[in-house]
């Protein structure tokens, strides 16, 4: 048996640049990162790390991108042949979009608060949540990683 399997990637270097004016995504500092390292040492707790596949697709696209699958391709995809060659509208963001980053940290910002996490004022990308006085995991997240440990091994 043969699979294939194939990720669209968007080519930054044809990005108009100046019709985004917002691409900053918060990502972890040193400084953050060595404190909640302290934070583990403190608690003699072990970190544990988490990667989120396909991170940036979990963000949907806000605006109008679009992206073009080139015609050299159509050999591996013939029930999609159709669609090589035209403009199609992205629904989702994709990996190489200039704001992919942003929409995927903000997405993950916003779920996490939602869920009762407090951000750290100094370090955005370092959450906690207090559950009760003896439980509360801690989490930092960079690009599509994640460090976290917790008051207990679950």
């Amino acid at each position: 048996m043969e699979k294939l399997k194939a990720r669209v990637v968007a080519r930054g270097d044809l990005q108009h640049i100046d019709e985004f004016t917002d691409t900053w995504s918060s990502c972890v500092s040193m400084k953050g990162l060595r404190m909640f390292l302290a934070h583990t040492v403190k608690f003699l707790k072990r970190v544990k790390q988490a990667d989120f596949i396909g991170a940036y697709l979990q963000a949907k696209a806000k605006g109008r991108f679009f992206i073009r699958l080139p015609d050299i391709y159509k050999q591996y995809f013939p029930t999609m042949s159709k669609y090589f060659g035209r403009p199609l509208m992205l629904r989702k963001a994709i990996y190489g979009l200039t704001l992919s980053g942003k929409l995927w940290v903000t997405k993950f910002s916003e779920w996490l608060l939602n869920q009762g996490f407090i951000q750290s004022k100094v370090e955005p990308v370092y959450v906690i949540m207090y559950k009760n006085e003896k439980t509360w995991p801690r989490l930092i997240f960079y690009v599509d990683d994640m460090l976290y440990f917790g008051s207990n091994e679950q």
